[in-house]
C-alpha cells in the first residue's frame, strides 16, 4: 500500500501510472448502458480507442453503441461525465486531495 505523500513524490504529475484495484470493493457509478446513452444523447466529448495489431488507435467515428465493438480490445474515453451524472461527480471527490496544476517557484 502506498500513502498519498509517497504517491505524489514518486508519480504526481511526473508520468502516468496504472493502479490496478486501487479502490477496494469498487463499484462503478456509471453502468455501461447509462454511459452509452449519455454519450449518444448528450453528444458528450468521447474517443473510442481500439487495439489493432497490438497498437492503440483512436477511432474517429461517432460512437453509436457497443454492439459492433465486441468484448475485447477497445476502450471508450468520455470527458467530463461528472458534469452530467451525479454519482460520477461524487466519485471524483476521492481525488480532490491531489494538487492539480501547482508548481513550486
Amino acid at each position: 500500500m502506498i500513502n498519498l505523500q509517497d504517491f505524489l513524490q514518486q508519480y504526481g504529475q511526473k508520468h502516468s501510472v496504472l493502479l490496478k484495484q486501487a479502490i477496494v470493493d469498487f463499484i462503478n457509478p456509471v453502468s455501461p448502458g447509462e454511459l452509452a446513452k449519455m454519450v449518444i444523447e448528450k453528444a458528450l466529448d468521447s474517443q473510442l480507442i481500439k487495439k489493432v495489431n497490438g497498437k492503440c488507435q483512436v477511432v474517429h467515428n461517432v460512437f453509436n453503441g457497443y454492439i459492433s465493438l465486441g468484448r475485447h480490445n477497445w476502450s471508450l474515453k468520455v470527458q467530463a461525465i461528472n458534469h452530467w451524472h451525479r454519482p460520477a461527480e461524487e466519485f471524483t471527490y476521492l481525488f480532490r486531495t491531489f494538487p492539480i496544476g501547482t508548481k513550486k517557484i
